[in-house]
């Protein structure tokens, strides 16, 4: 049942069918002789209403229903004559107009299939072509396109920065030796690709007891080595003091820095200034009453006010009577009496760029990942610039440790560096081929922060020492708080708050959080082909409504779920995420209003907690085709193999 009030009067829409799903992130499908799908409208005033069915395929009407008139509080059916017969996708249009004058449009969607191919999804296949295609709700809802992601936007190789300065490490701190190396770089005029070099750390033991930074374009820290990528080099048990690490490390073929002193932070960090998402005065409403997931066009009050080119914010609004919808602010008490937060309407900041403007239709970049409903606070577009981000930076080839050893009860004190890298107010990135030990925070030892876009993070591994160092005397029950310091421990591995990053052939042992994404994160985000061993609990998207994410042939515990009251009140953590020939164990629920798929999963169903409905559960023990979504949809985006 669709509800939506124009002009004052409300006017509801029900789609109806015997045998065709209608329910949000179900295909909507139909078989050839089935009959159309009917449509019942109702008002509290005269309103004539025109149904018509035309092929998305040939464009072509292929069923209607002349104009009629229903009067106030009497629902009228209407059936377009005829009945399906070509297999393909189509589009109902409903044609409202009031007695006061002016037209309203809402839009439906239907696909006829003869027949599936074999090992395919229900929700998207590839065709004889070797295309994708997609089969959407019954109000277009579908998978989301997520080949946009990573470094300069998908699909193009990571770039080699010629070596501007080389460095040997030295006894002692080379902390301010490294940055003074960054800082020379820095300073050095760009080429035309906005590259100025790499400083390069030969192999060999470099100790950080500091901080570093870069903080301008076309700067890559470049080791010559991270050695083996899920082995860990440094063992608490084995190995009792700093010349002794030291000294097992230095014959390695890699570069090593050794994060020492107590303090916690985060070693290195690649960012611009905070003038990221500047608005600008260029702003216009979206018209359409909705927009479905996946779709990348949609149309706007003011077009004139944009042209082709121009980056954009997608602002996607909330209101009380959605959050009420989904339920988030009906959120139980926690039974140990922690403290709850019942959330409140928020807004939602997607980037694209325009690629065409046709009428009032505006067509973006890469799909939304959140369907925008004008009952639900609707949605605007607005012209923005990021003077501040930086830009062509990179880490690549080298192995972080930080260096701790147990106190006398045999546990880790959390007295040590605790995170390594994080990417944030810049765009094209990248980091690869670095693996890190014991940087064990709730922000991630790879992070890329809210004002990040388009990262790639590849070949790289997050190792934690076993779970014995923080289930010992000292710690809580769970093993994540260490009480002396107060210090929550979360073991989080690679933790995305950006748009459009892709982590791939990525490792994660002992993580608590191996691969996973924070609140309100705004997608499209990609893990693919990652691995986690011995995971401690999930990967996920991890509270407050983090929408479009991919986990494609991940073997991990994964959870797409309702968090309800764990945390202060997580609630729905993500919506419109895909599960994609997974391995492990997986929850797959459906938030209110969306959906979360999962497809050729492999391995144990969780119920999570019986918290939510189960989501779109298709092909549960045995993987589909193609193997992977991301590369197949990057695949049909650049028209050749990725």
């Amino acid at each position: 049942m669709q509800s939506l009030e124009i002009a004052n009067d409300e006017v509801t829409i029900q789609l109806c069918h015997d045998t065709m799903d209608i329910r949000i992130g179900y295909p909507a499908l139909l078989s050839p002789g089935d009959s159309f799908p009917g449509v019942i409208v109702s008002a509290k005033n005269e309103w004539k209403a025109s149904v018509s069915i035309k092929s998305l395929t040939t464009c072509e009407i292929v069923g209607s229903a002349l104009e009629q008139t229903y009067r106030p509080n009497e629902p009228l059916a209407i059936a377009a004559s005829g009945e399906v017969s070509q297999d393909g996708g189509y589009e109902i249009l409903v044609e409202l107009t009031p007695a006061a004058g002016g037209k309203v449009e809402e839009r439906f969607y239907f696909t006829v299939l003869s027949e599936y191919p074999e090992h395919s999804s229900g929700a998207a296949y590839t065709n004889a072509e070797g295309r994708m295609v997609y089969v959407p709700d019954y109000r277009g809802n579908r998978l989301p396109d997520f080949s946009g992601v990573g470094y300069m936007g998908g699909g193009v190789e990571l770039p080699e920065l010629p070596v501007k300065v080389t460095l040997e490490p030295i006894p002692g701190d080379n902390t301010s030796r490294i940055q003074e190396a960054i800082d020379r770089v820095s300073a050095m005029a760009p080429d035309d690709n906005g590259f100025r070099g790499a400083v390069l750390l030969k192999q060999g033991v470099y100790e950080i007891a500091g901080v570093l930074e870069v903080r301008t374009n076309g700067v890559v820290l470049r080791g010559e080595g991270q050695g083996d990528m899920k082995k860990l080099w440094y063992d608490p048990r084995q190995i009792g003091s700093f010349e002794e690490l030291k000294a097992s490390v230095a014959s390695k073929e890699a570069t090593v820095l050794i994060a020492t002193g107590s303090e916690r932070r985060r070693i290195l960090k690649f960012h611009g200034t905070e003038d990221v998402r500047v608005p600008l005065t260029e702003k216009s409403e979206i018209i359409d009453s909705y927009v479905p997931v996946g779709a990348n066009s949609f149309r706007v009050a003011d077009p004139g006010l944009f042209q082709v080119g121009d980056t954009i914010i997608l602002q996607r609004s909330s209101n009380a009577a959605w959050i009420s919808e989904i339920g988030m602010d009906q959120i139980p008490d926690r039974e140990d009496g922690g403290k709850i937060t019942q959330w409140s309407p928020f807004e939602l900041h997607f980037e694209h760029v325009i690629t065409a403007i046709e009428g009032s239709r505006i067509t973006v970049d890469s799909s939304l990942m959140n369907a925008v409903e004008s009952r639900w606070g609707g949605g605007r577009i607005f012209k923005f610039s990021d003077p501040g981000r930086i830009s062509q930076i990179g880490l690549e080839n080298l192995r972080g440790i930080a260096f701790w050893t147990p106190n006398s009860d045999g546990v880790d004190d959390t007295r040590h560096a605790n995170e390594f890298v994080e990417l944030d107010n810049c765009h094209n990135g990248w980091v690869r081929n670095v693996t890190l030990e014991h940087f064990n925070s709730t922000n991630g030892a790879f992070r890329t922060g809210r004002g990040s876009k388009w990262i790639t993070i590849q070949d790289s591994s997050n190792l934690i020492a076993d779970k014995a160092f923080y289930n010992g005397k000292g710690y809580d029950p769970t093993g994540r708080t260490f009480y002396e310091t107060n210090i929550y421990v979360g073991r989080y591995g690679f933790y995305l708050n950006g748009q459009s990053a892709l982590v791939t052939r990525c490792f994660a042992l002992n993580n608590r959080h191996g691969f996973t994404l924070g609140s309100r994160v705004t997608g499209p985000n990609v893990f693919h082909d990652c691995i986690g061993e011995q995971p401690l609990t999930w990967s996920e998207p991890h509270h407050r409504w983090s929408v479009g994410g991919l986990y494609d042939n991940v073997h991990d515990m994964i959870s797409l779920m309702n968090r309800l009251n764990m945390g202060s009140g997580h609630g729905w953590a993500g919506a419109n995420y895909v599960a994609w020939n997974t391995e492990g164990t997986l929850v797959c629920h459906q938030p209110p209003t969306a959906q979360n798929w999962s497809i050729g999963h492999i391995g144990k169903k969780d119920v999570g907690g019986n918290r939510g409905p189960d989501g779109y559960w298709d092909s549960h023990g045995q993987h589909v085709e193609p193997r992977s979504l991301y590369t197949q949809q990057l695949k049909d985006r650049l028209g050749k193999e990725a």
